[in-house]
Parts: structure tokens; sequence; C-alpha cells
């Protein structure tokens, strides 16, 4: 009898340390490469839908348990992935390197010109095509050249003021603000492509890359997301990514005909 309840109490504290195994710690982690940018990189806990940014010197907290999968996403490195062990999770603290991501140079045309090594003779023989820059040249020399719709926009299509009349009339005028309003959108939704990679995009939300526009458009539908933008609060736009995901992939679920899978508890999943 004493035996059984030695047994019995010895398997009650294993349950017990295996429960305070799973219960989430803070881990440290660093990114150790220093010939490229590592701050701003996104960090995801792919189990716990938890996220984190790098500061300058690639350091990020996030709350993990021990199997939980990691992954480190950036547009200048290579993705990178990686599972909590017992000793990650003991210590508390990860170093690692990230591959940077190999871009593809145009086509580099060789000059056939012999170099004599005498700069003069060299600078003479070289033809020099002339620079011309629009800084300090006219009226408001050195500001961004408008777009296309943006001059368009500006003008109300052309024709001067009796066809600027014609044109807010028409409708045309509205029609060419909308324009504007689209491409700047557009705009938007290239930025934060820039920002997050197309991995953070499939692994982190499960949005499918074909998908992964579409889910853009649809995130930066809400104020929120672009006042997040706006202010380059990364982590912020990163968790609202996370919540509407949900939404997101739930709605897709619908238009596909497809029922929500049921959760461990038997209520509907959360995503």
């Amino acid at each position: 009898m004493k035996r059984y309840l030695f047994f019995s109490l010895c398997t009650v504290c294993l349950a017990i340390t295996s429960l305070s195994a799973q219960e989430p710690v803070i881990l440290q982690g660093q990114v150790l490469n220093d010939t490229i940018e590592k701050a701003s990189l996104t960090v995801v806990n792919i189990n716990l839908q938890k996220g984190a940014i790098t500061n300058q010197n690639g350091l990020f907290k996030i709350p993990v348990r021990v199997n939980d999968t990691i992954n480190i996403s950036a547009v200048q490195y290579e993705p990178r992935e990686f599972v909590v062990t017992q000793r990650i999770y003991d210590r508390r603290t990860t170093e690692l390197y990230l591959v940077p991501k190999i871009t593809e140079l145009d086509n580099v045309t060789i000059s056939n010109i012999d170099l004599t090594g005498n700069l003069e003779k060299d600078v003479a023989s070289t033809p020099l095509r002339p620079y011309i820059s629009t800084v300090g040249f006219g009226p408001g020399g050195g500001k961004p050249i408008p777009t296309a719709e943006e001059r368009r926009a500006m003008s109300g299509g052309g024709g001067g003021i009796l066809g600027n009349l014609i044109n807010a009339i028409s409708g045309r005028a509205k029609l060419l603000q909308r324009h504007l309003e689209v491409a700047n959108f557009q705009l938007k939704v290239e930025r934060i492509r820039e920002r997050f990679s197309d991995t953070l995009y499939m692994k982190a939300l499960n949005i499918p890359e074909p998908l992964i526009e579409d889910f853009v458009f649809y995130a930066l539908e809400d104020p929120k997301s672009v006042a997040y933008l706006k202010e380059d609060r990364l982590l912020e736009l990163l968790e609202f990514f996370m919540e509407k995901s949900v939404v997101y992939r739930e709605n897709k679920r619908k238009e596909a005909g497809i029922k929500s899978p049921p959760s461990e508890d038997g209520n509907k999943q959360r995503a």
C-alpha cells in the first residue's frame, strides 16, 4: 500500500513538472549579424501567435514553450525557423545568425577602353555622359516628382480654367481623384510587402502565397493598420495582422463553402 502511494505521488509530481514546463517563459534572443541592418526584423512564435520586433542591436524578447516553433523573417535575410528545445527553454536565451539574401544584380557592361594608369590621360579618353539633376532648377527644384496620377488629379485632366470647370461639372475631376486614392493605397500595400516577408504571412498568419496581397488589401481597409504603418509601429501592426488573419481566413472559408474545423474542446476553432 505504501509502495502504491509512493508511486502515485511520484506520478503526480511528474505530471506537475510536465505541466509547469509548458508554461510560457520570456526568451531573450539576439541576431548576431553585423554586416546588414538587423533592426525591425519580425520574430513570431507560430504556436502561441505572439510576435516581437528586433531592436538596433538585433535583440528581441518573446514568450515561448518547449517545442514551440519560432520564425524570423525580414526582407534582407533568408527566413529562418527553429524549435525551442528544453535547453533553450531552461536558459531562456539564444543567439543566432541569419543568411543574407543574395540580390541578383543587373547586367554590367564592361568597357573596352584600355586604361594606362595615368589619371589625366584616362579621364580625357573616357567618354562621359553629363548628369543633370532637377535639384535647384526652377520653382520647386528638389521636390519629389509627382506621379502620373498626382499630375492628372492636380490638373483636373488639363484644359486650363475652362477645362477644369467642365471636368468638375462632368465628374471627371472626382474620377481622377479616385484614381489617385487607389494609386496611393497601392503604394501602402507595397510598403507593407517590403516590411514583412512572404514567409511570415505564410508561416505565422497561415495566408497562402497567392492570397498575400489580397489579405494586405483587406487589412489596410481598417484605419488602424494605416496609422500603425504611418507611425512605423511594426510590432502593433504585426499583432493587428495576426488578429485580422483569423477573420480573413474565416471569410475565405465561408466564401468557399467550407465549415470551420472544430477545436479540441468542441468549440469553434479560433483560426
